[in-house]
């Protein structure tokens, strides 16, 4: 990968402390009205998590949660809130989100070797495994009716497909906005490359060499069956630019605009072949969205937050 394409976060590697061996919640910030920050304990990434968790407009309501994960960056500031269309889309809504936060270049995945670059990342043992302890406990204020849902964007809906896929019985909806699902294909070997090389990782740090146990794993492609009963959205657009694009871009270098171009082809490679599996699986339940015009950034991305979640509202609210 050209060495200008690679972009470094002096925060990471994100400390670890050997003596977290308890999930807990160790505190809770007030960020703004329904927004909170919740600190969870991981003896799996050996640290303290930060968790942003936007409220449901009606806390006495039983309301499902909605984990919510963010592209390659996964800054402390999760994108959905931040330049994301999250506030809009769920301003009225009754049900929470669960925002992850610091999850750079991870793939929200278990990763087989802790990266020098990139540090320790267990984050599939966390969603579904540690924090479900804390966000549904005894003691938790949040006022949950049982039923989940997860989707994301980039690199995100990398890691809400696979998880769901991979988790059928947690979840009830998945959606994935401009992702890659087939990371054994050719182009989606390029995607998983991408999103770890770029940001200074080592990718068999991840999965492992190419071909192993945990690539095809990661691969719902190959195996699509845990969304058999599920709600599923995905969207990818064909990577040419549209009016508001081409101004946004304009404030950029041109490597921007050639690397939003073919991100967001690639990503509609990975989309059909999800959706082709799907469908060759006998699943005719899900929804594919394929946009004529739409590059890989938070323009496109925002403008299909609102048909995901219509599309997976009724599996996460029915009685």
């Amino acid at each position: 990968m050209p060495d200008q394409w690679r972009e470094f976060d002096d925060d990471y590697p994100l400390p670890t402390d050997d003596s977290i061996t308890d999930v807990k919640l160790v505190e809770i910030q007030d960020e703004s009205q329904r927004l909170e920050r919740w600190v969870v304990s991981s003896p799996s990434m050996k640290r303290n998590v930060e968790v942003q968790i936007w409220h449901a407009a009606d806390g006495s309501v039983k309301s499902p949660m909605l984990y919510m994960l963010d592209g390659v960056d996964a800054p402390r500031g999760n994108g959905w809130l931040s330049v994301g269309a999250a506030r809009e889309v769920f301003a009225d809504e009754n049900v929470t989100l669960v925002l992850p936060t610091q999850a750079r270049a991870s793939n929200y995945s278990d990763w087989v070797n802790e990266d020098p670059t990139l540090g320790l990342h267990m984050w599939e043992t966390f969603l579904t495994e540690e924090l479900p302890r804390v966000l549904e406990g005894p003691d938790s204020s949040i006022n949950f009716n049982g039923q989940r849902g997860i989707g994301g964007l980039s690199m995100g809906a990398n890691g809400a497909v696979h998880i769901a896929n991979t988790n059928p019985d947690m979840f009830d909806g998945v959606f994935g906005i401009s992702g890659c699902y087939s990371p054994m294909s050719p182009v989606g070997r390029q995607m998983a490359s991408f999103v770890v090389t770029s940001r200074g990782g080592v990718l068999e740090n991840m999965w492992g060499p190419y071909g192993s146990e945990e690539w095809i794993r990661h691969d719902a492609a190959l195996d699509p069956s845990g969304l058999a009963d599920q709600a599923v959205y995905l969207s990818a657009a064909d990577g040419t630019f549209t009016e508001e694009e081409q101004a946004f871009y304009d404030n950029y270098e041109i490597t921007s605009l050639a690397v939003g171009g073919l991100l967001e082809r690639g990503v509609l490679s990975c989309t059909r072949e999800l959706d082709d599996a799907m469908q060759a699986a006998g699943m005719d339940h899900h929804e594919a969205h394929y946009k004529e015009g739409g590059a890989h950034n938070w323009i496109q991305f925002n403008q299909e937050l609102q048909p995901a979640w219509d599309h997976i509202k009724p599996a996460l609210t029915r009685p």
